[in-house]
């Protein structure tokens, strides 16, 4: 087997074109779909400064709120793909068919029931991670809004991970692809007003992303109804639907919902640290905003309008850390979700020639992989590093969120290579079916290392932003050194799906 990591830094070039070409649609269409929540980022942004700061600052919370319960459920997508492309692996095609119905069932049940129950939760579910009355304020509706669409987001990903398993990833791109452009006018009407209509603010771009997540839906439902899917994979048969499917779906796919629910509410706790270090600020009161924002304001968070109302929101000091940190996660998430993707196609590659009996192969195509994605966040990184306030500038025009923000974006970008390591190999294994493993790394890092360790650097020791970055880049780079020894193992190989 020897040991690949230490060869030449250089993908083979034939597998290297195999893996593009099933990882480049993937890859886009994760890229594509981030510009929905990076959209709404820089729509906030440009909104008066009593939204735009504050309104970053939700946004931060909200997206990962919305990927810790959305993800929780989504993860069925995992188990969908490994056992679809096993079952191609097979030459089973009425087998994969199965996978996808019994996979559209249970996401028709868990995704309804989470939605209910999500949205009736928001207000105090957002509370345990800020008090700050601007931002859940702000956050509170945008996030409502952003949960009625899990149902949408859950099941558009039954039907893409049956797709990436079969490895027509293309499917997708084209349906990110029209998602976006439902989402970029949709959001901008909403969000400033148009034929007459006064603008939403902040809410009106969480109703435009679950428009266009429900227009994915059906957009991915529609080339699931093509003659041609429904007579080679006998999917939509009412005879398919099996427990025991139902069960082995859940059962490779409930390690990655717990592993990201402990990585999301690990995310929202290290929020929490940087909202501490704003409540800490004494830098003056936010400039006096006018009764009608304040009256905007209050009849979300159910705060009176009056005098002391007033009086107490516009000496809330500006989330300016909680704003930078959420433009260094979106500057990070092109390297994150670019390397998800190169990650899903891999899985697929993995489990269909485990399918084959193929495993040495398997574990070749993951190491070109792990390749690509590394070069391809360090190279993202080395321009943060170089160039952190023109990145920084395309998601806010707020000067002060560039300055507290600039250092820890070059901390996190100087290590941002490791991104390709951890998400790469990690999707890998959820391929081979090792989804355990993950989970329990996952868990471990962030109890272990992440959650205390910027807690400790931000604020004990004073490090404040730095230290919750430099928290960060350690923990990405022990996740890529775990996934590194794991996959270098071999021990997937034997696991059965």
């Amino acid at each position: 087997m020897g040991l690949p990591y230490f060869k030449p830094f250089v993908p083979d070039a034939a597998r290297t074109k195999t893996v593009l070409k099933l990882a480049g649609p993937v890859m886009a269409a994760n890229l594509t779909q981030t510009l929905i929540n990076q959209f709404d980022t820089i729509l906030v942004g440009h909104l008066p400064k009593e939204y735009s700061i504050a309104g970053q600052a939700a946004l931060g919370y909200s997206v990962l709120l919305h990927w810790m319960v959305g993800g929780f459920v989504g993860a069925i997508s995992v188990g969908t793909q490994a056992m679809t492309a096993r079952r191609l692996g097979e030459d089973n095609r009425p087998g994969a068919g199965g996978v996808l119905f019994n996979s559209i069932m249970l996401a028709l049940m868990a995704g309804t029931f989470v939605t209910v129950l999500a949205i009736v939760f928001t207000r105090p579910l957002f509370a345990l991670f800020t008090s700050n009355e601007q931002v859940l304020a702000l956050g509170v509706p945008y996030t409502q809004a952003r949960f009625a669409g899990i149902l949408s987001m859950v099941g558009t990903l039954s039907f893409k991970a049956f797709f990436d398993g079969l490895g027509k990833t293309h499917y997708h791109l084209m349906v990110a692809v029209g998602m976006n452009v439902v989402n970029a006018v949709l959001a901008y009407m909403l969000v400033f007003g148009f034929w007459g209509i006064p603008g939403m603010n902040v809410v009106g771009a969480g109703i435009a992303a679950t428009v266009a997540s429900y227009f994915g839906l059906f957009g991915m439902l529609a080339f699931a109804l093509k003659t041609s899917h429904r007579k080679d994979f006998n999917i939509f048969r009412a005879s398919n639907f099996r427990w025991k499917t139902i069960g082995g779906i859940a059962r490779l796919s409930v390690p990655s919902g717990i592993a990201t629910v402990f990585v999301m509410t690990g995310f929202l706790l290290f929020f929490k640290w940087v909202g501490m270090l704003d409540e800490a600020v004494m830098s003056g009161p936010l400039d006096p905003m006018d009764t009608a924002s304040i009256a905007w304001l209050g009849s979300f968070s159910g705060l009176p309008v009056d005098s002391t109302t007033f009086e107490s929101l516009v000496n809330i000091h500006a989330p300016v850390n909680e704003a930078a940190t959420k433009v260094i996660i979106d500057i990070l998430f092109l390297s994150i979700m670019a390397c998800m993707g190169l990650g899903i196609a891999t899985a697929t590659l993995v489990s269909q020639n485990m399918g084959r009996r193929q495993p040495e192969e398997a574990e070749k195509y993951g190491w070109t992989a792990v390749r690509i994605g590394a070069w391809f966040a360090g190279i993202l990184g080395v321009a943060a590093l170089i160039w952190p306030d023109a990145a920084m500038g395309i998601f806010t025009q707020d000067p002060e969120v560039v300055e507290v923000g600039r250092t820890p974006l070059r901390i996190v970008a100087a290590g941002e290579f490791a991104i390709g390591f951890g998400l790469v190999l990690a999707q890998a294994l959820f391929g081979a079916g090792a989804s355990r493993f993950v989970m329990k790394v996952e868990i471990a890092l962030h109890v272990g290392v992440l959650v205390p360790l910027s807690y400790v650097l931000a604020i004990p020791l004073g490090l404040k932003l730095n230290g919750i970055f430099i928290a960060a880049i350690v923990y990405v780079v022990l996740l890529a050194l775990f996934m590194t020894l794991k996959f270098r193992s071999g021990t997937w190989k034997s696991i059965r799906i």
